[in-house]
């Protein structure tokens, strides 16, 4: 029976495919220390249907077996890569026809692959979903950490946190938090005693471990408001913008949101109001929140226009060179990501038809230059398209990032520094806000501070 279930060994092409493709679409930001030797039991949230699977492989620095809703391994486009990757199927009640019986291979597979020290990853929520944040959990982890341990074959678990900004926004970040692992050394005898009990205990350990590496925000209207407050803050105290900290940031930010609309909703409304407020002060001159801060001497300013301006000599025309060479596969990923179901569908159905039609678009150039000419000219117009497309990409970005420093300079020339002073006192006051909000949510005060 073990027999059948398919190894990693099968396809191994498969992850490095999936690690390009996901680290080509979105800017992983990697927190978290190396994965600890032995058998690993890692337990993550699920937003973003199969590119989840993905961060997680790109980013864990080891080779990793999933666990799969069985009916992904047959009747499912993707049924081939999700076979070849070496996942184990797991049977839900919640899909038709699905006999649950089955779920004994699905443990005796895991139990033989941590008895071998390897590293399994599953989704202890059960289903992926676009609420942002975390569901109840499933005891199945638990049990099969507890399991593990009382065979003989101790366990160590990781919680693993997926942040996206933009679920399926190209070039979008997403922060994959692995946390601090931990045993479940201090169980054992409660498992021999009283199973149930043991397994919920864990459970709960490990939804709360992971409740502290997420963002807990709805990703389409609440989300949008944290990254923009923490920005605004962010700016007015000049904290670090390292992805471990701006997660944990943003988890309070989120968490202070939710409390807000809890027990104070019209102080929530008041804050996002004062921010609008301060936005269309800024859209006014056309600055951002950093630029306010900004001091740009002229001879600084002369220096960075004749460097940027030398490489734009190249840059330019391979960014344009590669927007108007992809720009059939560009549209066709924009069309075929608009057919996806609903919202946590779409990242997955964006990576997946970006790498068709870029794929595709380069092999068929390949292909003509080799039916024209030869195969080894063949090989060198798809290598050349392959260069194309990352440096054209990066050429597009360095030419953004200097476009915005462009237009901050200008802008702040023709901000008169009073204004300048008075949207610094604006933004100082709404962090000063937040900073009260959150005093008081900790202290658990009846009335919430006023805005002055």
């Amino acid at each position: 029976m073990l027999a059948a279930q398919p190894r990693l060994e099968t396809m191994p092409w498969v992850w490095k495919l999936a690690r390009r493709a996901v680290r080509t679409f979105y800017r992983i930001e990697r927190v978290g220390g190396p994965l600890p030797a032995g058998p690993l039991l890692l337990v993550a949230n699920h937003p973003n249907t199969l590119v989840d699977p993905a961060l997680i492989h790109a980013t864990a620095g080891c080779s990793l077996r999933f666990l799969a809703k069985s009916t992904l391994f047959a009747g499912h486009p993707l049924s081939w890569v999700i076979r070849g990757s070496g996942a184990i199927p797991v049977y839900r009640p919640i899909d038709p026809g699905v006999d649950t019986s089955r779920n004994v291979e699905m443990f005796a597979a895991v139990k033989a692959a941590l008895a071998a020290g390897e590293a399994i990853c599953l989704f202890p929520e059960g289903i992926s979903h676009s609420e942002g944040r975390l569901e109840p959990l499933r005891t199945g982890a638990a049990r099969m950490a507890l399991s593990s341990a009382a065979d003989g074959h101790p366990v160590t678990i990781v919680p693993v946190g997926l942040n996206f900004e933009h679920v399926a926004s190209f070039r979008s970040r997403v922060a994959v938090v692995f946390g601090r692992p931990f045993t479940t050394d201090d169980l054992a005898e409660a498992f021999a005693a009283d199973e149930q009990t043991a397994v919920r205990r864990l459970t709960d350990r490990i939804e709360r471990r992971l409740r502290r590496l997420m963002v807990e925000a709805e990703p389409r209207h609440d989300l949008p408001i944290v990254m923009r407050i923490d920005h605004l803050y962010s700016a007015a105290r000049g904290v670090s913008r390292d992805p471990r900290e701006l997660v944990a940031r943003r988890r309070v930010i989120a968490s202070g949101m939710a409390q807000l609309r809890e027990r104070a909703p019209e102080r929530l409304a008041e804050i996002t109001a004062g921010v609008a407020e301060y936005d269309a002060s800024l859209a006014r001159f056309g600055l951002r929140d950093r630029d306010i801060d900004r001091r740009i001497p002229f001879r600084a300013a002369a220096r960075f226009a004749i460097r940027e301006g030398l490489l734009a000599l190249v840059l330019v025309p391979l960014a344009l060179l590669s927007l108007a060479f992809f720009v059939i596969p560009y549209q066709l990923t924009a069309l075929v990501s608009r057919f996806a179901p609903d919202y946590k569908s779409r990242g997955i159905w964006s990576v997946c038809a970006g790498t068709v039609a870029y794929g595709g678009w380069t092999g068929a150039i390949a292909g003509a230059v080799a039916w024209r000419t030869d195969a080894v000219s063949g090989l060198l117009a798809g290598g050349a398209v392959v260069a194309l497309a990352f440096g054209g990409v990066a050429a597009i970005e360095r030419e953004r990032a200097v476009l915005r420093t462009a237009r901050a300079f200008f802008a702040l020339r023709q901000t008169p520094l009073g204004a300048r002073a008075r949207l610094r006192r604006q933004r100082a006051a709404l962090a000063d806000v937040l900073d009260q909000v959150q005093d008081w949510l900790q202290a658990g005060a009846a009335t919430p501070p006023r805005r002055d």
